[in-house]
């Protein structure tokens, strides 16, 4: 009797310990949200309809659709669909994988990626977004993605651009340290590194120093003579981006090219920097990187009168500013400014070699991006993903 119930009693303290471990791994993956890598599986691409980029964005909104999801977002105040349906269909889009959505908060910004969502996600596919501050302005555009897509929203008291970050997908963060101070003047480095773990559950961040020239702000000055940037002090997705957990693409300048131009002697200056900070690095879990150097891409020059004197504004131009997808990379090109120029016909050639061999299971997809970056953007910057 005595030895049955006994028995009885430690069945019911097993069943009892058993429903509490389950309880608490359930809890866990229902808690294991993560901040999501560009290379991660992707539900869908997003944009910003607008007028300004009613060549650039359906020309990329037609290739992605060829085989992957893209979310155009527009307002029908401004847009009528059969407009966009009309400019659509003059590129030859796959109309089953576009899909218009009707936003009443419609920035009159394009560059969804810096004051977009940011998207979260956890082992069961749950998501939830992250509602930073964008430059002190809080735009209504995310409260409303998540109110139509029935996600939890989560805000922040600072500043953070989705340009400014990059993420492995494992829990580490690339970020630059002029920009990250510049938008939040008065935190210290120590604050905003709490927020971003505390916000986008991330356990390991690597502060990079200064972005390329030609990102920083023209308010800094002139970088040479009367050339000016046309930036943001530093976006790191302008010089420097994962290619999957373990895996850095960084923009590099040779020593000619170094000694070409003063801008491109800072550049080298700059991004050799970063690079050793880089290989002193390792990821979240103590490992070190495999760090590949990808060209810079060309300086590009526009005449701009200001005032009573005409200056020249350098535009950011990059390879680094690509879009992923879960078939391919849209890949920035600048042979069309220079078609008989053989040196930059053939250092695209090697660009080109390095996306191939570091995206081989993606179509590699060259499209002219100067245009676009003489609006201070590139293609990263117009584009979101929502992870899948």
């Amino acid at each position: 009797m005595n030895d049955s119930f006994n028995f009885m009693k430690i069945l019911r303290l097993g069943s009892v310990l058993l429903l509490f471990l389950y309880s608490c791994q359930n809890q866990k993956s229902e808690n294991d949200y993560q901040y999501p890598a560009d290379f991660d599986k992707v539900g869908s691409t997003c944009f910003i309809w607008t007028v300004e980029y009613n060549e650039i964005i359906p020309e990329i909104s037609r290739i992605i659709s060829m085989k992957d999801k893209v979310t155009i977002f527009y307002d029908e105040r401004e847009t009528d669909t059969t407009d966009i349906y009309n400019i659509l269909k003059n590129n030859k889009f796959n109309s089953g994988n576009i899909k218009l959505v009707n936003i009443g908060n419609k920035p009159k910004s394009n560059w969804i990626r810096d004051f977009g969502p940011v998207y979260l996600i956890n082992s069961k596919g749950r998501k939830k977004i992250i509602d930073f501050g964008y430059f002190g302005k809080r735009l209504g555009f995310n409260s409303e993605i998540a109110k139509k897509n029935e996600l939890p929203i989560i805000g922040s008291t600072f500043n953070s651009s989705g340009g400014s970050r990059e993420s492995n997908g494992k829990g580490t963060l690339l970020i630059c340290e002029t920009h990250e101070l510049d938008v939040n003047k008065s935190k210290t480095k120590s604050e905003i590194e709490e927020e971003y773990k505390n916000k986008l559950s991330v356990t390991n961040i690597i502060w990079l120093k200064q972005g390329v020239p030609q990102d920083d702000s023209r308010l800094n000055g002139p970088l040479s003579d009367q050339i000016y940037p046309n930036g943001v002090n530093g976006h790191v997705d302008q010089f420097c981006r994962f290619a999957d957990a373990g895996t850095i693409l960084i923009s590099s300048v040779t020593n000619d090219e170094a000694n070409m131009h003063p801008i491109l002697a800072e550049a080298k200056k700059r991004l050799d920097e970063n690079y050793n900070i880089l290989l002193n690095s390792t990821d979240q879990d103590g490992k070190k990187f495999k760090i590949i150097k990808v060209p810079l891409a060309p300086l590009l020059f526009m005449e701009k009168s200001v005032g009573s004197k005409n200056i020249y504004i350098t535009p950011v131009t990059s390879y680094m500013n690509f879009i992923v997808t879960n078939s391919m990379i849209i890949l920035p090109s600048y042979t069309s400014t220079k078609p008989d120029d053989m040196v930059l016909q053939n250092k695209e050639k090697e660009v080109e070699d390095i996306f191939r061999k570091t995206f081989p299971n993606r179509d590699i997809i060259k499209v002219q991006a100067a245009e676009l970056n003489s609006f201070s953007g590139g293609f990263h910057c117009i584009s979101i993903n929502v992870p899948e």
